[in-house]
């Protein structure tokens, strides 16, 4: 959608030229463009609608003409819901959350029932006033299926022994986990979605205890559940966590009933198991898109009240060279200028959403490492870090300058906080031409490591192993920054005390994404 989106004529909406964009739009359409889910921004007090490449499914039919189409006019059929929504977004700046909701809309040619998850978050401008909302929804019309079809199931077990023979066709076509145990907590039955999530088969579950699905800290659980259980007591939608066969931990709700004889006494147990590891999924998703927009926001505010003072400091010592004659003096008013740039330099990368919006040009890379390495040599030195640097003249390709200087930045001061008590930082460029042609930089060091759990998250938003340091938004920058040009990014780290440290390696291509598109 990022190239669908520079290629439409917005001189026909109220947005107006992609070029006279302001800076808080733009920074919206990345996030959104950015979100995995689906999600679109809509602008303005037309409410213009721009949204991700997640979200065309959902449009449907209203794909590709509802880009830059107003909202109560893409959404006629929805306004009495979608409209208010806005209104109370966009004129008390409220977050607006529903989960589980039904939204009739016209799709493929008829009116049909979808049921949503969505949230609308306000997006402020730098005076603190709505400027649009950021949505991001999902369509869980299949779950809420699911769930009516588990119900119906639910209610089937509650029948008399003539319905056994149903029942058990419906436990065997089930999506969910449905088994039986005795009041020992022994299974007695397994289906087919049981192997399915777990991956054991029913010769290894059936005859076994039930504790083997259940990690070793929760193994008190099951003792209360089968208290209830002999006491004749169901409990419902209780959520917990089970381990598959392959050890993974699975998040899941469980529904347990008992089992009882012809006399009404307390046999067993049966129990329904839904995996709701994707519902976990998508709440953490939504929670993550409130977090960035609430960052983006933030980020806003902080970058004008700190970027004006700045700005006048440094006029204020431009004014100062013609007042001073002697030389030393000079030495310290442009030692002073440097040392100024380097705080706006610092201030853009905490603010860590910093963007650059200047047309991309060719640089090379060897350049802005060794412009780098040059501002955080003073630190590295009071740190008791040695600076180790294979920097070969690598080919110029067309990149954002300042994006890229915000990369290495962020590599090197990660590496210098996984350094407390000093080490060595190896930085190298070079050019490469396999597996493709292009430039790769490398940042390694000898530091405490990342361990192997934490590996898998460390490019996601707002996760951090700093407890004191750090807004855990370095690394998902870095990786958007790069991903933009078309490169890659990858880590590998040891925390094993021998042989812990960490390397980064960047890989961007001859010919990136901002040549291709001339941006």
């Amino acid at each position: 959608m990022a190239e669908v989106i520079r290629a439409h004529d917005w001189t026909l909406t109220p947005l107006g030229p992609l070029e006279d964009w302001p800076e808080d739009l733009l920074l919206s359409a990345n996030l959104m463009l950015s979100c995995a889910f689906p999600a679109l921004v809509f602008w303005g007090k037309e409410w213009v609608q721009l949204y991700n490449d997640a979200f065309i499914p959902l449009l449907a039919e209203r794909h590709p003409s509802g880009l830059g189409q107003m909202a109560q006019d893409c959404w006629w059929d929805a306004w009495q819901i979608v409209g208010p929504n806005l209104k109370r977004v966009m004129n008390d700046g409220e977050t607006v959350f529903h989960e589980n909701t039904l939204v009739p809309i016209i799709r493929d040619g008829r009116l049909q029932n979808i049921w949503w998850t969505y949230s609308y978050s306000p997006i402020f401008g730098a005076d603190r006033d709505a400027r649009g909302v950021l949505v991001v929804c999902q369509d869980i019309t299949s779950e809420v299926s699911a769930a009516q079809e588990l119900r119906k199931s639910e209610e089937g077990t509650r029948e008399s022994a003539k319905r056994l023979g149903e029942l058990a066709a419906i436990v065997a076509s089930s999506d969910d986990v449905i088994l039986s145990k005795d009041l020992n907590g022994t299974i007695t039955s397994w289906n087919d979605a049981a192997t399915r999530i777990f991956g054991y088969s029913p010769e290894e579950m059936i005859g076994a205890s039930i504790l083997k699905l259940i990690p070793e800290h929760l193994h008190s659980d099951e003792k209360t559940i089968l208290e209830s259980i002999r006491a004749g007591r169901r409990i419902e939608h209780f959520e917990t966590v089970r381990r598959a066969k392959d050890g993974r931990l699975i998040d899941v709700s469980l529904t347990v009933s008992p089992i009882k004889d012809e006399e009404g006494r307390v046999i067993g147990a049966s129990k329904i198991l839904r995996d709701v590891s994707g519902r976990k999924r998508i709440e953490q998703s939504l929670l993550q898109a409130e977090k960035i927009a609430a960052t983006g926001r933030m980020a806003a505010t902080i970058a004008h009240e700190i970027n004006n003072p700045l700005a006048a400091v440094m006029n204020l010592l431009y004014l100062l060279r013609s007042k001073i004659t002697d030389e030393e003096g000079r030495g310290f008013l442009a030692t002073a200028e440097d040392e100024l740039g380097r705080v706006s330099h610092i201030a853009k990368q905490t603010l860590g959403y910093y963007r650059e919006h200047a047309a991309a040009s060719l640089a090379s890379v060897s350049v802005i490492a060794e412009h780098a390495l040059t501002i955080y040599e003073p630190r590295c030195t009071a740190a008791g870090i040695t600076i180790r640097k294979s920097i070969a003249p690598s080919t110029k390709i067309v990149l954002r300058r300042g994006e890229m200087m915000q990369v290495v930045s962020n590599l090197i001061v990660n590496s210098i906080y996984g350094m407390p008590q000093g080490g060595t930082l190896s930085i190298s460029v070079c050019d490469a031409s396999s597996p493709g042609s292009g430039v790769v930089l490398t940042i390694e060091d000898d530091g405490v490591g990342i361990e192997a759990k934490d590996l898998p998250k460390v490019f996601d938003a707002f996760f951090t192993t700093r407890t004191t340091v750090g807004t855990g938004i370095g690394l998902f920058v870095a990786k958007q920054f790069v991903e933009g040009h078309g490169g890659r990014i990858s880590i590998e780290s040891d925390s094993e005390p021998e042989k812990s440290g960490t390397t980064v390696r960047v890989f961007l291509p001859l010919h990136t994404a901002y040549e291709r598109s001339g941006m």
